[in-house]
């Protein structure tokens, strides 16, 4: 039995072939070490970006409790929302207020109530009407979270 081959008899379409195998290999490992990079700095922003809101029936133990889409007439409605600490980072006080609006009419803006890095706000029972309902937490001009829920009629 012989041995290999001197590379000097190896075929031109195979040494090819294996340059661009190779390339391929190398290419593979270099867009899943940059998928694991995007995984990283994606998740960072994902934790950063959005703070998480509710819209609820109460607060209890400082959280939201009865959170729903759907509610009825003559019930006080609390938007509950946490901001992200990244945003606690910055001296100036912040100042964020709620909107609620009743299809495309504000029907009440105020500036939440804030206990560490939560934000409160509720709506009287009387302001309720029936139709589609909206609460945006609002920085300035900067969105933070909008939550969407509607508003039915008393049932008989």
């Amino acid at each position: 039995m012989q041995g290999l081959p001197p590379i000097r008899y190896i075929r031109k379409t195979t040494l090819f072939f294996l340059v661009v195998f190779l390339c391929f290999i190398a290419h593979r490992i270099f867009v899943s070490v940059n998928d694991l990079e995007a995984k990283k700095a994606h998740q960072t922003d994902k934790d950063s970006k959005a703070p998480y809101s509710v819209v609820c029936r109460n607060i209890v133990g400082g959280l939201p409790f009865g959170v729903d889409s759907v509610f009825q007439v003559h019930t006080r409605l609390h938007y509950y929302s946490a901001v992200p600490k990244l945003l606690w980072d910055v001296p100036v006080e912040r100042k964020i207020k709620h909107i609620w609006f009743n299809g495309a009419d504000t029907v009440q803006q105020v500036f939440c109530v804030m206990a560490d890095t939560t934000c409160e706000s509720s709506i009287a029972p009387v302001l309720l009407a029936p139709g589609e309902w909206s609460v945006d937490a609002v920085e300035g001009r900067r969105l933070l979270s909008s939550r969407q829920f509607k508003v039915e009629p008393a049932r008989e």
